[in-house]
């Protein structure tokens, strides 16, 4: 090589280094990081910070802390965040930036979500709460629901046991419809939900629950029992992010009834004999006891059956989802795996899903979007066996010596084992559940302000149930024929929604905006069922039931109906202080007869910020007021289809043909005919505040309301001439009153990144009969307790117990056919004798009032909560209670019963001579106080630093431990959860949970 081409070459080289350095020092990566607050310098959670012209971006924690790489010559960063003003901010080679944001004028409040639109909250005119953001995801749940317990005022939500799959009770104020359901209208983006809410958790955006008329009437006769908004989660612009959410969690008994030991029922049942003189020694055990038992107890044997059947169970849960898209399209999918064991062996639930969420702007003023779900639920069901259980004699045991099961363990050839269901090839219940749920919609925007939408949703489920019981099973009895049987079912309901919404601001002092609409939907609903004893082999389970031999019986039915709809809705702001809004629903629904097939539903509300008038200007403590004022009608749509028709009956009699005799059938009329039968409606007057203190660092509001329903379904005496006893007609009305109080709190918010926030929701709402058919004033034939005017619902009517006869009150006892130790019972009317007219109500179902507060603290990625739930004033049929075995034939709780020696008051003496059902007044053992306190939730989770989230190559990391339902702080049947509302079956539980979340 020449020395002129050597140079050449060289300083190439030369020339490549210093090309290489320099790129090096343009790419080089800095780390920026700082906090984010609004102008008070309270911290700012969840402000989007993104690196200028790419998609790389953080968000800031919990006290405002953001860490985020940056690389280029000159970057900036972008904080946005809903309701404050966007900045950009250049680095300029900074390692620490700080910035306070704004308030933004034109987005001051957080958009909340109504029927078929959505409304600053600032501007809204009813009762709506909103829950979304951490709310939603700050426990792990089966249902999405259930994270809204102790969270929102006038929501009473409940869990009904600690079966695996087991649903939520909840209603919205209370309790209207006597004979209609209570059960709120669920949406899910707009579409119709009914049944159990299988929709994944981490997938959920926002919940809205509407509550006054004025936010419920725009669903018309669907929206009486109030009404969930749920909003799905959509994609947006840059690269795809991806989420993993997991947990798993251990579940056990949250307490359970004490079921009396060996010792104590031998006690009992010694005592019970001693009474009527069968017993005055262990000499006599043999004329008491089996042998089996007699055996057993001189052995010292004894078994606890419900120890025995009840264990500990799981949970345990993964998520992925994908979002993202371009300036057109947005996307977000996901997919769910979640299994559930319970307390109880064969007793599962496992749910697949998958959801995809789509929107694309075909144009710049027409967009498609569709929200698709699938749901497989496969489910297990066990039997509840602990029934069997706790009356079971304790002096047996479920194995042999040998380990061999024994069927009939207490030398009772009527009295199985209630271990016996879990034996392989015993019994099985599967419950098979296919759902497909969703809608497609396309929004046209013709001309600026207008959006004209349509909307088509879909529900679809099949589903199938099949349940094989051998012989000597719980369903069957002892010796009992094996029992199979399979039912099917398949349910669709199609919804197509067209409606336009139109805003418009003229000049500063008016806004105007606008809804119209209609909606129609159809759905149908098919059952099958077939039925079979004495299977040829269990190993045909349910799926060959032409192998049973005798009690066959076979079952179908077809449900159809549809309703077609109108409804419009008027908002006018008025120099940025007078809010109006009117809504009008009509509904014609198929299940009417003709004539009466439509009903109208009105609804007005008026608001006023005062905070914006001039004597409100300068005081600063308030930072926001405003009172709301709303009167209204909506309906419940509790005709069922074909309940205005008459019905027939269907008489089997025996058709002699000479030497033979075969059946023959005859009809007859079964039901009169009612055409005037139209829908329950209610009105709603509601007064409320909203408030926000020292710049928001205290925000609430506070709500009064009543509402009056009338055209109660209920039943009507008809004169004995009409050949009829009853009808059911539209007679009747209901109120509710009551008040509700939704605080938040920023207790603690300090520069070093100590936050402490607290929340508040309060509850007390009066349930009333206001009048009864005929106007009778009780009706003691409707339902186990009869209903009274005056009077909630759902009340317990009964004697009133006041202790148990002593020794020396023989005289006045023997007025009532009794003697010490007898129940005592109070004489209402004081005429000295025991009659049916000395019952009164003596509790109601309903709590008084219901309170939820809920405490985060946070500090430099550590977080911790805890939710303290309370409902008070509540009386519950306890099952423990209400199961004492007087005449000790069979076990059951521990109690504290009446002897010569033991003169309590609270349970009469065991009598071998009487049994539960002679005794007299022993229904009133079974009320009790289920008032409750209990910490609901606690949560302890640790955000990993953005630096570790970075080597990790992820953009968040997270980890917690929830204990769920762990404490009772008060209740009058503690360790007993009064939250099961007394029932024996399925024990609540409580669990520890650990848990997961990523994203990158």
């Amino acid at each position: 090589m020449d020395r002129a081409l050597l140079k050449k070459w060289r300083f190439l080289q030369s020339l490549f280094f210093i090309l290489m350095a320099t790129t090096g020092a343009l790419a080089q990566s800095v780390t920026v990081s700082g906090r984010v607050v609004d102008e008070g310098g309270s911290a700012l959670p969840g402000v989007t910070v993104l690196q200028k012209g790419t998609t790389n971006g953080a968000a800031t924690n919990v006290d405002g802390s953001y860490t985020l790489n940056v690389s280029g010559s000159s970057p900036t960063l972008i904080f946005s965040y809903i309701g404050y003003q966007t900045q950009e901010v250049p680095v300029n080679g900074r390692s620490s930036i700080n910035v306070s944001l704004a308030p933004d004028s034109k987005a001051l409040e957080e958009v909340v979500v109504i029927g078929y639109g959505t409304v600053k909250k600032s501007d809204l005119t009813g009762s709506v709460a909103s829950v979304r953001g951490e709310d939603l995801t700050a426990i792990p749940v089966t249902n999405g629901l259930e994270v809204l317990q102790g969270k929102v005022p006038g929501l009473d939500l409940t869990r009904a046991s600690g079966q695996a799959g087991a649903p939520l009770n909840f209603n919205i104020r209370g309790t209207r419809s006597i004979g209609a359901g209570n059960s709120p209208l669920i949406l899910v983006d707009g579409i119709r939900y009914d049944g159990p809410l299988d929709v994944n958790p981490n997938d959920i955006a926002s919940m809205e629950i509407l509550k006054d008329a004025t936010a419920t009437a725009i669903y018309g006769s669907l929206g009486a029992n109030g009404v969930i908004l749920i909003t799905t989660k959509s994609g947006g612009s840059g690269k795809a992010k991806v989420t993993f959410n997991s947990y798993y969690g251990v579940s056990s008994k949250n307490g359970y009834a004490d079921i009396m030991s060996g010792p104590e029922w031998v006690a009992l049942r010694r005592e019970a004999r001693r009474t009527v003189g069968e017993w005055a020694g262990p000499e006599d055990d043999e004329k008491i006891f089996n042998p089996t038992q007699l055996e057993n107890f001189r052995n010292g044997i004894y078994t606890d059956w419900a120890d025995e059947i009840i264990g500990t169970g799981s949970q345990q849960n993964y998520q992925v989802g994908v979002s993202g898209g371009t300036d057109k399209l947005s996307y977000y999918l996901s997919t769910e795996y979640f299994d559930e064991k319970g307390l109880l062996k064969n007793d599962r639930l496992k749910r697949y899903s998958g959801r995809m969420n789509v929107g694309y702007s075909i144009l710049d003023n027409l967009k498609v979007s569709t929200s698709l779900m699938y749901t497989y639920k496969d489910r297990d069901i066990r039997r509840d066996p602990l029934n069997q259980a706790n009356k079971m004699s304790p002096l047996g045991r479920p194995y042999d010596d040998e380990g061999n099961f024994l069927a009939f363990p207490v030398g009772d050839a009527s009295t199985l084992n209630p271990l016996v269901d879990e034996q392989a090839g015993a019994y099985e219940n599967n419950d098979i559940n296919k759902r497909f749920f969703g809608n497609l919609s396309v929004d046209y925007t013709p001309i600026e302000n207008l959006t004209v939408t349509s909307r088509f949703g879909v529900d679809q489920y099949n589903n199938r149930n099949g349940l094989f019981s051998a012989t000597n099973t719980i369903e069957t009895g002892a010796n009992g024929l094996s029992i199979a049987r399979a039912e099917l079912g398949n349910f669709s309901r199609i919804t197509w929604e067209n409606f336009a919404n139109y805003s418009k601001s003229i000049s500063d002092n008016h806004e105007i905006s606008a809804l119209l609409g209609s909606s129609i939907w159809s759905e149908r609903e098919e059952i099958f069922s077939a039925q079979g004893r004495d299977l040829l082999s269990s190993t045909f389970l349910f799926y060959n039931l032409g192998a049973t031999q005798s009690a066959y019986q076979l079952g179908s039915g077809l449900r159809e109906q549809s309703m077609a709809s109108f409804f419009g809705r008027l908002n006018y702001k008025l120099l940025n202080k007078y809010l109006f809004t009117f809504v009008m629903r009509a509904d014609g629904a198929s299940v009417l007869a003709e004539g009466n097939k439509w009903d109208y539903f009105p609804s007005a509300s008026v608001a006023w910020i005062l905070k914006e008038e001039n004597f409100l200007q300068n005081v600063g403590a308030i930072s926001d007021l405003k009172l709301r004022l709303s009167y209204g009608l909506s309906g419940n749509s509790s005709v069922n289809a074909y309940q205005t028709l008459g019905g027939l009956g269907r008489s089997t009699y025996a058709f002699d043909q000479g030497s033979s005799e075969v059946p023959a059938y005859g009809f007859y009329p079964g039901a009169l005919a009612n055409p005037r039968l139209g829908w329950e409606t209610t009105a709603t007057a509601n007064l409320g505040l909203d408030f926000g203190l020292f710049n928001n660092r205290v925000t609430g509001t506070l709500d009064v309301y009543q509402q009056n329903t009338e055209d109660l379904l209920l039943p009507r005496n008809l004169p004995t001439s009409t050949g009829y006893e009853r009808i059911i007609d539209n007679v009747g009305e209901t109120r509710n009153r009551g008040v509700e109080l939704q605080l938040n709190t920023v207790n603690v918010d300090q520069s070093n990144g100590f936050r402490w926030t607290s929340d508040f929701s309060f509850t007390r709402n009066k349930e009333e009969v206001v009048a009864l058919a005929d106007g009778v004033e009780r009706d003691l034939n409707y339902g186990d307790f009869g209903l009274f005017v005056g009077e909630p619902i759902s009340v317990f009517y009964d004697y009133e117990k006041i202790g148990i006869w002593q020794l020396g009150q023989e005289d006045e006892a023997a007025l009532n056919q009794q003697q010490p130790g007898d129940i005592r019972v109070k004489d209402q009317n004081g005429d000295g004798i025991i009659t049916p007219e000395d019952r009164v109500v003596i509790g109601n179902s309903n709590p008084d009032w219901t309170l939820g507060v809920t405490n985060r603290f946070g500090y430099k990625g550590v977080e911790l909560s805890f939710l303290v739930f309370a409902r008070m004033g509540q009386t519950i049929i306890s099952e423990a209670a209400g199961s004492y075995k007087i005449d000790a034939l069979e076990n059951g709780p521990v109690v504290d019963y009446w002897t010569p020696e033991n003169p309590t008051n609270a349970y009469p003496r065991p009598n071998a001579g009487t049994s539960r059902a002679s005794t007299r007044y022993y229904s009133t053992l079974q009320y009790v106080d289920g008032s409750f306190i209990k910490v609901r939730d606690i949560t302890l989770a640790y955000s990993f630093p953005q630096t570790i989230a970075d080597k990790l190559r992820l953009s968040n990391l997270r980890v917690y431990a929830t204990a769920k339902n762990y404490f009772i702080l008060k209740s009058e049947i503690a360790p007993y959860d009064p939250e099961r509302g007394g029932s024996l079956s399925f024990p609540m539980t409580k669990q520890m949970v650990f848990g997961l979340n990523m994203s990158f």
